[in-house]
């Protein structure tokens, strides 16, 4: 499954959802009247600004606290595009149905509720749908731009042999980005969740060692990844030089480490494919 880029989430774009697509949103229901809403509302041009204000502030609110517990809902889950969809379409569905009590209210209600409903449906994805589009094309452009810079900065240090070795030396920074451990990347066997830390299971001695960082799995994402460390779990990372097997439980998925006191890693439906897919290549 294909996942929301953090393009999506960068404060810029946010700005854009919360607070200019709702302005936006004012001066084309006041500029461009769809669907001959002043007549359909029966009012004025001065009454119509009005209610275009309203409905675009009902907007705002509602965009303001979607977003917000989509940022919550993300830092659990990340978010595929089909997700990402459907939460817009639960969106704009919200506003409609706000916008729509309004509107019946404002009439004192002389309208049945629910024939309105189609109407505000109309009214509210036609002014959604440009902005919503835009700013997603804009989210993929910036996006491609930072996975470019990325990759010329990981190609550069694989040149120079500071990663994609199995003596790597790893640098795991706090959440303050200070230096707390520095490990190769031969000793790392896994790295695991733990409420706001991450837990990096290393070999030292030929036993094992959990050292606890304060930090995200999403932080050691890149310096994981760069070295065959890869994401197999919400919870895990495990490294694919020291699997052993890839084994089918009652449970699912499991990769089976080479030293023995190490537990089963747990492979996700999600990521299962990627890690078949790269152990399959490492191993040939």
């Amino acid at each position: 499954m294909h996942k929301i880029p953090d393009s999506y989430f960068k404060g810029n774009i946010l700005a854009i959802y919360i607070l200019l697509i709702p302005m936006y949103a004012f001066f084309f229901l006041v500029g461009a009247k769809p669907f001959h809403l002043d007549t359909f509302m029966q009012v004025t041009q001065n009454q119509l600004a009005f209610r275009a204000a309203i409905m675009a502030s009902i907007e705002l609110v509602v965009v303001l606290i979607s977003r917000l517990i989509m940022l919550l809902a993300r830092s659990k889950r990340q978010l595929t595009y089909t997700g990402f969809v459907i939460w817009e379409l639960m969106e704009g569905l919200a506003i409609t149905m706000f916008c729509a009590l309004f509107v019946w209210l404002m009439d004192k209600r002389t309208m049945a509720y629910m024939d309105l409903v189609p109407k505000m449906f109309l009214i509210t994805f036609t002014i959604l749908l440009f902005p919503y589009v835009i700013t997603a094309l804009w989210s993929e452009i910036k996006d491609r731009e930072m996975l470019l810079a990325k990759n010329r900065v990981t190609i550069e240090k694989y040149a120079s042999g500071q990663i994609g070795r199995e003596d790597s030396t790893l640098p795991f920074l706090d959440e303050k980005k200070a230096l707390k451990l520095a490990v190769t990347a031969n000793a790392i066997l896994y790295v695991e969740a733990a409420d706001n830390y991450v837990n990096i299971c290393y070999l030292n001695n030929d036993k094992l060692v959990r050292f606890p960082l304060r930090s995200s799995m999403r932080s050691i994402e890149q310096i994981c990844e760069s070295n065959n460390i890869v994401r197999c779990h919400r919870s895990y990372y495990v490294n694919l030089r020291k699997i052993r097997a890839i084994q089918k439980g009652a449970d699912g998925l499991f990769a089976e480490l080479n030293y023995a006191a190490a537990p089963h890693i747990p492979i996700s439906v999600t990521y299962s494919e990627t890690v078949t897919g790269k152990f399959s290549t490492l191993t040939t």
